[in-house]
């Protein structure tokens, strides 16, 4: 327990670090319509371990403009993982989606619909920050328990203690899910314009299927390879093996 509320403080503590930077230069550059220049802008931030939704949304914003949309895709992707119910985001994603050679279908129930929204409702920095108050909150009825002369006064804080646990628990359920989601690196996007998959490691394999720029995958990790090479799969159920330098991880 102690080393998973100590990973969610780290993680709180690591975005802090990040936010305060110069974005400025970039965003001149993107408006005044030079998109090569804001994207190197943004790229230099990228490769100093910034990490935060305006800087991947507007560099897939920026990839979009040149026509780069393997790269558009990743960066939009990226943006997603730090506000996935954002509707700018959304849409763009969906315009970019229309853009590509390899369409993929997003069927959504009601349902599914529902507790997606309610499962990102909150940031993981908000959901951190339920999870340390609840257990703050616990630490100190505990004391409060310990200390009560009444016995009836000791009933209302245990009952309270309770109820504080059971949304403690919630919330960190779904932090340790929104973390392991972030974390995850098993998706990737295609940033060639045509790759081909292969029934194995190699080129001497046949050839199973052909893709494209910007479609999103799934990286297989218990499949066992060349270094050069990744088991991918698609929605479709299909599998192949692609040259590791045609993705690039999300």
């Amino acid at each position: 327990m102690k080393k998973v509320i100590l990973l969610i403080i780290l993680f709180s503590i690591n975005l802090q670090l990040f936010a305060g930077y110069d974005i400025s230069k970039a965003n001149n550059a993107y408006q005044n319509q030079e998109y090569e220049k804001a994207r190197d802008f943004y790229e230099e931030l990228v490769e100093k371990g910034i990490k935060n939704f305006n800087l991947f949304y507007n560099l897939g914003n920026t990839y979009f403009k040149l026509e780069e949309f393997g790269l558009a895709r990743l960066f939009y992707e990226r943006a997603a993982k730090f506000n996935p119910l954002d509707k700018d985001l959304n849409f763009n994603l969906e315009l970019l989606k229309s853009r590509l050679k390899d369409k993929e279908e997003t069927k959504e129930t009601f349902l599914s619909h529902i507790f997606r929204k309610i499962y990102y409702l909150f940031s993981i920095n908000m959901l951190a920050i339920f999870v340390l108050i609840c257990f703050i909150l616990i630490m100190f009825t505990i004391v409060l328990v310990i200390l009560a002369n009444k016995s009836s006064t000791e009933k209302v804080i245990k009952v309270f203690m309770v109820i504080l646990s059971i949304f403690f628990v919630i919330f960190l359920i779904f932090t340790i899910a929104r973390l392991h989601e972030f974390y995850n690196k098993n998706f990737a996007v295609i940033i060639d314009e045509t790759v081909f998959a292969y029934s194995g490691p190699s080129k001497d394999f046949q050839q199973v299927f052909t893709i494209h720029e910007g479609l999103k995958v799934r990286i297989d990790p218990s499949a066992d390879g060349d270094k050069d090479w990744v088991l991918i799969k698609l929605q479709s159920g299909n599998g192949g093996w692609i040259e590791k330098e045609k993705i690039k991880i999300i």
